[in-house]
Formats: C-alpha cells, sequence, structure tokens
C-alpha cells in the first residue's frame, strides 16, 4: 500500500513538472516575439506643425527657456541636448537669454492613451471622434508627446510649434527621447504646416540617433 502511494505522488510530481516546464516555455516563446518586434520594427511617430511662415531673422540664435513650474531632471537634460545638436545642423547657435534672438520652449509628456482603430492614414479617434478600446496581449499602450515653441524674443511672438507623439507600450519616460526629437527635426522648418507622418529606423551604429526614414504629409 505504501508503495502504491510513493509510486502516486511521484506521477503527480512528474505531472506538475511537465506543466511548469511548458510555461516556462511559452513565456520564453512569448518573450522572445516581444524582443523581435521591439528590434526589428521600425518607430512611426506624428508631428503637427503651426505657426507663421517661419524666416529666420537677424542672427540665427537661439536660448532654450524653462518656466518655473518646470523640472529639471535627466528626461529635461537628454531633450535639451539633443535638441541643441538638431539646431547645430540647421546652422542655429546657442545664446544666453539676453543675448539670443529666439526663445525656445520645451514640454514634453507620457501618459496612458486611449488606443483608436487606424485605418490608412486615418485613427479612430481622429476620425470618429471616439477613442475606442484598448485590447492588447502585452499590457496597457503609452503616449509619449514633446512641443518644441519658437518664440522672436523682440517681441514674444509666437512663430514655429511643433509637437510629435509616439506611442508604444513602454511607460519608461526617457527611452522616446530620442525618436521624438528626430522627428520633430525630420525637417525645420518643415515644408508645410499641418499633419505630418514620420518614419524612423534605428542607426546602424548603436550610440547613433535615428535614422528618418520617410516624411509623409497627411493633410493632402
Amino acid at each position: 500500500m505504501r508503495e502504491r502511494q510513493i509510486l502516486h505522488n511521484r506521477t503527480r510530481f512528474d505531472g506538475s513538472e511537465k506543466n511548469v516546464k511548458r510555461t516556462l516555455s511559452g513565456g520564453a516563446v512569448v518573450a522572445a516575439c516581444v524582443l523581435a518586434l521591439a528590434g526589428c520594427a521600425a518607430v512611426t511617430t506624428d508631428v503637427q506643425v503651426s505657426g507663421s511662415p517661419l524666416v529666420l531673422q537677424g542672427e540665427r540664435t537661439y536660448a532654450i527657456v524653462q518656466t518655473p513650474t518646470q523640472e529639471t531632471g535627466t528626461a529635461r537634460q537628454q531633450y535639451e541636448a539633443l535638441i541643441h545638436n538638431e539646431l547645430g545642423h540647421y546652422g542655429l547657435v546657442d545664446r544666453d537669454v539676453d543675448r539670443a534672438s529666439y526663445m525656445l520652449s520645451l514640454a514634453y509628456d507620457t501618459r496612458p492613451a486611449a488606443v483608436g482603430v487606424t485605418v490608412g492614414d486615418c485613427a479612430g479617434s481622429a476620425c470618429n471622434g471616439a477613442a475606442q478600446p484598448s485590447f492588447s496581449l502585452f499590457g496597457r499602450e503609452y503616449q509619449h508627446s514633446m512641443t518644441l515653441r519658437l518664440f522672436e524674443a523682440s517681441t514674444g511672438k509666437e512663430v514655429y510649434k511643433v509637437t510629435a507623439i509616439s506611442r508604444d507600450r513602454n511607460a519608461d519616460t526617457l527611452h522616446p527621447i530620442p525618436w521624438l526629437v528626430k522627428s520633430a527635426f525630420a525637417q525645420f522648418p518643415f515644408n508645410e504646416y499641418g499633419s505630418w507622418r514620420v518614419k524612423l529606423r534605428n542607426a546602424s551604429d548603436a550610440a547613433a540617433q535615428p535614422e528618418v526614414v520617410t516624411v509623409t504629409q497627411l493633410d493632402r
């Protein structure tokens, strides 16, 4: 009787071990799929541009200004470093506030996104006026945004505004920074104002910034 009980317990243990292995194996497959998507898929951002026709007058100098309510931290430091780099490519020079011809304000945000169904170039929330519920095997989706506003230092007039938006399933505020900045400066200024879609990819050099693949105007 005792031997029969031991055999029964061993059979139950073997079955449980197989179930654990099967579960771990399935989890590994899902994790591998997620990593593959993250590593291989291109990143697409939406860019909204507005303002008056931008013709930089006088000395092409600027200063990034910060309001008293804005925090200073790692995210802002990374944004500003990349913005300085991009503006330098367009011949603009960073100066102290009292010596700059233009003031540049920076705002950014990460929040849970209400996800709509995308059809062609039209997202569900934009086409139907209401976002559709999000159903995802991989969890909640987040929206990352960055807005830059350019003002004439002498008049305080806003002459250019660009907002870049991306979505993914990562709540981290730092990882989208290079993609948002590169999208906002895919053109500077953009050829026409309105809505644009920018497709990017990782640079071949791991240390380099993302590369712009296509820039498409959506308003036409």
